[in-house]
């Protein structure tokens, strides 16, 4: 017997495919040019700023090794830049160039422009519950309901 847990699993489940073709769609261009995991950095660096490299691999669950090949190839793609440290020559600090941030903010914007599409055809009630909806899933999975803002206006907290 399906408990209601089990039915709203089914419902997000839904959700999330339907969802997932949205964000594919909106990365394709973006993904042609880099890897889901290079993409995740720039989105982490266009989040955050400038980051160690050790951070970023603690973040994306990467050994120093990993993180180290996924910089280099966005160094030679002209994505990223890397110096070294001030407090520590050995730390390496990791920043997005324009062209970086560009890539990321495109991705954005096609989104933006997909999700405006979906809202159109919401009513006013299923538009503002799901825009409800996404602010505490995005306050559930990762404390920042403005992500997205502050990626396409380049601003770190």
């Amino acid at each position: 017997m399906m408990t209601d847990n089990d039915q709203d699993i089914d419902v997000l489940l839904a959700g999330s495919i339907a969802a997932f073709g949205l964000i594919a769609k909106s990365l394709a261009p973006a993904l042609e040019r880099v890897t889901m995991q290079q993409y995740r950095v720039l989105v982490l660096l266009g989040t955050r700023g400038p980051m160690r490299s050790s951070d970023l691999a603690l973040e994306l669950g990467l050994l120093a090794s990993g993180i180290t090949r996924i910089v280099n190839r966005l160094i030679g793609a002209g994505y990223v830049l890397k110096q070294a440290g001030q407090k520590s020559r050995r730390e390496v600090i990791v920043t997005a160039t324009d062209s970086g941030l560009a890539l990321v903010r495109d991705a954005l914007d096609r989104r933006r422009e997909e999700l405006s599409t979906l809202l159109t055809v919401l009513s006013a009630p299923d538009r503002k519950a799901l825009v409800r909806a996404s602010r505490a899933l995005a306050s559930a999975l990762d404390g920042d309901e403005d992500l997205g803002h502050r990626i396409l206006t380049n601003r770190h907290s």
